[in-house]
């Protein structure tokens, strides 16, 4: 197993324990993609410190392509075979142009079941009798049980079907990036696929609708997500949510990551939080 740590932030750097691979980018937003300048900073830091380096990008519109497209041509350059983990299916076009660039299947395309409100129900422990006023009268309400197949069903993706598989291999996909569930995750790929796990922010959704612009009417993004998050549901949801700009997170625990490691073709850990990181590496 390999561990990874995600950021967008060279200043922290020189603060971790050293990971074996050093994801740096953004997954979510083309307001925050990295400056050629950090992009090359942090490839130097990792090349001096001998660790492999992959560069995220996000969902790109039509305003941000050829951004993408000439950092994509700036890492091409440095005549060394780097991962690209694309989040929308145009990026993969693009880096499909370049022969030392290999595509990485993102966590927004690999579309998971992860809202956590489901667990009480895929587990089958949701609340059994309720009282209930129906017509004015008390009445019990018993929860049915759900069957197996539902929790099978939240533990899958379209990642196992056939034909996505050979979509895939035509491609030169050869891993996809994966959130990490409560209720666990069962995906049967071809062995040549392996699959990446991160934690412990599990994403369950995002938007272009994002409040720091869209709620101040202004075309300019204050990137305000990166000081500032917000937090609804704590001390009334075991996962509360967590909101950072345009995405939405819930906080998995590490019970739960050690009993999902060591399914399927999971050969790699991808930290995206400086004190878990430090603390995993460190043991």
């Amino acid at each position: 197993m390999k561990y990874a740590f995600l950021t967008d932030n060279i200043g922290v750097l020189n603060k971790i324990q050293k990971p074996d691979i050093l994801y740096f980018g953004n997954e979510f937003c083309q307001n925050i993609i990295p400056a050629k300048q950090h992009i090359n900073k942090a490839f130097q830091w990792a090349l001096k410190n001998n660790i492999q380096f992959v560069f995220v990008l996000p969902y790109i519109t039509n305003d941000k392509v050829k951004t993408a497209d000439s950092l994509l041509h700036i890492l091409n350059n440095k005549k060394r075979n780097i991962e690209i983990v694309f989040n929308d299916w145009g990026t993969l076009s693009l880096i499909l142009k370049y022969k030392n660039l290999q595509p990485v299947l993102g966590r927004l395309l690999t579309k998971q079941r992860k809202d956590p409100i489901a667990e009480n129900i895929i587990q089958n422990t949701q609340n059994k009798i309720k009282i209930a006023v129906i017509d004015g009268k008390k009445t019990i309400i018993k929860a049915k049980k759900v069957p197996l197949t539902l929790k099978t069903y939240f533990q899958k993706s379209f990642l196992d079907v056939g034909h996505v598989i050979d979509f895939m291999t035509e491609n030169n996909i050869k891993r996809y990036e994966l959130d990490l569930l409560p209720w666990g995750i069962k995906i049967k790929t071809d062995k040549k696929i392996k699959l990446s796990i991160y934690y412990p922010y599990v994403n369950i959704t995002t938007t272009r609708y994002c409040g720091a612009v869209n709620l101040k009417y202004t075309k300019i993004c204050s990137k305000i997500c990166k000081s500032q998050i917000i937090e609804a549901g704590t001390n009334k949801l075991k996962y509360p949510y967590i909101i950072k700009g345009n995405a939405v997170f819930y906080k998995t625990s590490k019970d739960i990551l050690d009993k999902t490691v060591n399914a399927g073709n999971i050969d790699r850990i991808v930290i995206n939080d400086l004190q878990t990181l430090n603390k995993l590496v460190t043991g």
